[in-house]
């Protein structure tokens, strides 16, 4: 059942008070469940709030948005509310644009909640959830104006998105947990099975997970479910963060992926200033390697030249296609993200061509998390290489895919798992 009256219901009360230029509180409620608020200031959602996952929701934001503000000093308190963060906005101390961000961030999961609880409800008993509205003096409103940003629409794209994905009955704010790992490990891959038990503690909700691996929400869970609908994975409630481990969290962040700029100076400062297209000397197997970034090739074409391969480089995703059949490498390097079409598409393309289906294709990227790995084993992708490119990583793809190229044809078929990062 579509959840199109839940949305038009939601939609009618919110351009409603658009319209009247409302100011207050619009309370919503089901019976026997924890309300949600929503605040208008003169006709405009400013703020949003329930009980349920509070920290962790305004917790998230920060770490999204504003990272450089986690503490590490005794001023906590400063930031871990939106009236505390507001005062410091309304003293010029802090930005009115990551403030809106943060409030945008939160304002727009409580509004997918409120949908998919409807929805559920009213899937059940045919009854809409009861809204009360409690007007409020403007001069005397605690919340602050946002900058304009299109939060209800985006919010119904989210959800549109969600529903289409059948996911309609999980819940963002529930946590995966593991419960038989000996079924989950001869399900996948050791890699895939590594990469699950060190992302899923029983703890993190997905939200949390999509942040931490820096992934959108519904491929990261989208990845999860095939083990979820197997019972190898359980969706489960978990409580609100305690301060404690808020202030925990702060210092104990997970690295990012993406290479400094210091990685990439010293990865860029051993390379030749201008790569030659090829190496007309090398007489070996050929590498192509299909990245937009100056430096990076650079860096590539010195390992793989130097390694006795001939080495092609196509700077413009665009133009990859249609040299690849005249080029026929036996290896192909793919940078993940490019200007005009990413990695994951260009690497769908290629496996289009009946030439390349069996061509390993590796890609290059600064991330490496559950929902990229799940993804690229869709499009066909034979592995991961990480950056900044090292020559140990390269030399490592180099033997695995051309070196045993004969026993691995022999095999005749695509790969069925993805290859560990190397």
């Amino acid at each position: 059942m579509s959840s199109m009256p839940v949305i038009t219901n939601l939609d009618r009360r919110i351009q409603h008070s658009k319209e009247r230029q409302f100011t207050g509180i619009l309370s919503i409620q089901a019976e026997g469940r924890i309300p949600w608020h929503l605040y208008f200031l003169v006709g405009q959602v400013v703020w949003a709030t329930t009980k349920t996952h509070s920290r962790r929701r305004w917790h998230r934001q920060l770490l999204r948005y504003c990272p450089e503000l986690m503490p590490q000093n005794n001023n906590l308190e400063q930031i871990l509310s939106y009236h505390s963060l507001a005062k410091l906005v309304m003293r010029k101390k802090f930005g009115r644009e990551p403030f809106s961000k943060l409030v945008v961030g939160c304002i727009s999961e409580i509004l997918f909640d409120i949908i998919q609880q409807e929805t559920l409800n009213f899937r059940t008993s045919r009854k809409l959830f009861a809204y009360k509205e409690v007007p409020r003096d403007a001069a005397k409103f605690p919340c602050i104006g946002l900058q304009h940003v299109q939060l209800w629409k985006q919010v119904q794209q989210d959800w549109q998105t969600w529903e289409q994905s059948n996911l309609i009955d999980i819940f963002p704010n529930q946590a995966p947990v593991i419960v038989d790992s000996q079924k989950l490990r001869e399900r996948t891959s050791l890699a895939m099975f590594r990469t699950l038990t060190g992302l899923i503690d029983g703890q993190q909700t997905l939200r949390n997970l999509a942040l931490r691996v820096k992934q959108p929400l519904v491929p990261l869970t989208l990845s999860l479910m095939p083990h979820v609908r197997s019972e190898f994975i359980r969706m489960v409630d978990v409580g609100d963060l305690e301060i404690d481990a808020v202030i925990m969290g702060s210092h104990n962040q997970p690295r990012s992926h993406v290479a400094t700029h210091s990685q990439i100076t010293s990865s860029a400062s051993v390379a030749p200033k201008t790569p030659p297209l090829t190496q007309p000397s090398a007489n070996g197997p050929t590498v192509l390697y299909i990245d937009d970034s100056p430096a990076d090739s650079a860096t590539m074409a010195q390992i793989i030249q130097a390694a006795g391969y001939r080495y092609i480089n196509i700077a413009d995703p665009l133009q990859a296609l249609p040299q690849l059949l005249e080029i026929k490498p036996q290896l192909i390097f793919l940078d993940l993200v490019m200007p005009v079409a990413n990695g994951y598409e260009l690497c769908a393309q290629i496996r289009r061509i009946s030439a390349f289906r069996e061509t390993p294709v590796v890609i290059v990227t600064n991330n490496d998390g559950i929902a990229d790995r799940v993804r690229a084993k869709v499009v066909g992708a034979s592995g991961f290489m990480g950056k900044p490119i090292r020559q140990q990583q390269v030399l490592k793809v180099l033997k695995k895919y051309i070196h045993k190229r004969k026993k691995v044809a022999s095999k005749n078929h695509r790969p069925s798992e993805l290859s560990p990062s190397v």
